[in-house]
């Protein structure tokens, strides 16, 4: 395990069958497998771990995720200006319904929303952009989620929200900036979920 840096992934079965597992080389990662507990707990009780081991951040992070190009040392340069990262997030919030970050920040034709991320498809990548990064932003994905000690110590994941699996990184981050905290967009990792926004849209509705 990195002496400064705590990496967890949840999964509902077992991490050898995750995208995240098959393709990490490099990374020491937990992996919470067979998880029935929401996300907001598993999350907590990483905080819980990385505040006892005085570890510096921590990284939540999608088990359907190809950590690529995660340049670490980049990461702890930017925690020097910065407090909280994603992928991709939005500068403006709007709070509505549906509660989906990308329409509370107002839509892509908005030049609020920032960040990128590549998706994976029968072997081709592509990606999607959804506007200039690295951006200071007020709300992130949750996705790829990098905290750093100072927030943690601060802020809890809310376990009494009602959604186990979703709203809880839009909770955390809006919760970090309305603490003080600069949160921001950076870098890029791929995942394979092309229409999971999709989905959770249709559930919604």
């Amino acid at each position: 395990m990195n002496k400064n840096a705590f990496i967890i992934s949840a999964t509902k079965g077992s991490r050898k069958d995750t995208l995240l597992f098959k393709t990490n080389t490099e990374e020491d990662i937990f992996f919470k497998e067979f998880n029935k507990e929401s996300l907001q707990k598993v999350y907590n009780k990483a905080i819980d771990f990385a505040i006892k081991e005085n570890l510096e951040y921590i990284v939540l992070v999608h088990d359907d995720v190809i950590l690529e190009n995660l340049d670490k040392s980049k990461l702890e340069e930017n925690f020097k200006s910065f407090d909280m990262f994603g992928v991709a997030g939005t500068s403006e919030v709007k709070l509505q319904s549906p509660a989906l970050w990308h329409i509370m920040g107002g839509g892509f034709n908005s030049n609020n929303l920032h960040g990128a991320v590549a998706h994976i498809h029968d072997g081709k990548k592509s990606m999607t952009s959804f506007g200039p990064y690295p951006s200071r932003v007020l709300m992130v994905d949750g996705v790829f989620l990098a905290i750093s000690r100072k927030v943690f110590k601060k802020i809890r994941f809310d376990e009494s929200c009602p959604s186990k699996f979703h709203f809880y990184d839009l909770d955390y981050s809006l919760s970090a900036h309305k603490a003080g905290f600069k949160v921001r967009c950076f870098r890029c990792v791929y995942y394979t979920r092309l229409t999971g926004v999709t989905r959770i849209y249709k559930r919604i509705q």
